[in-house]
């Protein structure tokens, strides 16, 4: 049964790093689409600020909060091991 647990929480954490890589792509395409509905609120401040400074500030936006999810989810899984196994190093 060990072994189970395991493998489900190897699983798991490799599909937590792959939620940062798929969340920060998603806040890059994110911010775009927010940028182009927001264009004629801002008008010709788009044209100056279009492109890759803003999608960069959504990769990272989206980065750092899957980056604290993960954090989450890892500190979890710590927690559930040292209550398991409360005096090992």
């Amino acid at each position: 049964m060990g072994a189970v647990r395991r493998a489900v929480i190897f699983v798991a954490q490799i599909l937590a790093l792959i939620f940062i890589v798929a969340a920060t792509m998603a806040g890059a395409l994110a911010s775009d689409d927010w940028l182009i509905g927001t264009a004629p609120f801002f008008g010709g401040l788009v044209s100056l600020v279009a492109g890759a400074p803003v999608s960069i500030a959504g990769a990272i936006a989206g980065f750092f909060v899957s980056t604290v999810l993960s954090a989450l989810f890892f500190l979890l899984i710590e927690i559930a091991h040292n209550t398991r196994n409360p005096f090992s190093s």
